[in-house]
């Protein structure tokens, strides 16, 4: 087994990279975590939670920014998790004697294999929006749908405009008083008793980051 390998096999889990990748910040947030990490949001999010409930890592806000950083709990596990790669990688041949020796590397797996590994992808992040949906609390649930419902009614509009070739200025006019609804949103998501899942607060940031593009978009008309 080589070196990348036996990398891959101990220390490839999502858990694992996004410590990693939390210590050598020192301080980010969930959205980049996601994406260096190669996971879903709402995976990430899952992740961070359980991390925080062991005490590996904590929550800090800066005006309605939600950084993640180690706790020193979780610096002492960091630590020990770089040691153990650092062991892995020293104690094992590297990638060119393991293929000389009859290993098989990544490369060996062929197109049918990331093809495979593709749709196993797709099928575990849709079981995993579905768990974490049953995760969230009930007020959580609710502004989650409404944020959801309004991005359906959004793009459906859009998408209507673009069939029929409608102006920008009209498109503005429809789109316009839903800028309205966002904020609203945004207003139950700031004032709520308790704190809303930071998955909603995603959903909703880019479901206005959606609509603003729409609004900036020109159309243009039929001639």
């Amino acid at each position: 087994m080589s070196d990348e390998d036996a990398e891959k096999l101990f220390l490839q889990e999502k858990p694992t990279l996004a410590m990693l990748f939390i210590g050598s910040m020192g301080k980010t947030y969930a959205s980049v975590i996601s994406k260096e990490i190669d996971s879903t949001f709402a995976h990430t999010t899952r992740i961070l939670s359980k991390m925080e409930h062991s005490g590996l890592i904590r929550f800090t806000f800066e005006g309605r920014i939600k950084f993640v950083e180690l706790t020193e709990y979780g610096k002492k596990v960091e630590i020990a998790l770089k040691e153990f790669r650092n062991i892995i990688a020293e104690g094992y041949p590297s990638r060119e004697e393991s293929l000389n020796a009859g290993g098989q590397g990544p490369e060996g797996k062929g197109r049918q294999g990331e093809e495979t590994k593709g749709k196993e992808i797709d099928e575990w992040d849709e079981e995993t929006e579905i768990e974490l949906e049953k995760e969230l609390d009930p007020l959580s649930v609710e502004i989650l749908g409404k944020v959801r419902n309004l991005r359906t009614k959004i793009e459906s509009i859009h998408r209507e405009a673009v069939e029929k070739g409608q102006s920008k200025e009209m498109v503005s006019r429809k789109l316009g008083p839903y800028s309205r609804d966002v904020k609203k949103l945004h207003s139950q998501i700031e004032t709520a008793e308790t704190p809303v899942d930071e998955t909603v607060d995603s959903t909703l940031e880019e479901t206005e980051r959606l609509l603003e593009s729409y609004l900036k978009s020109s159309i243009p008309e039929n001639t």
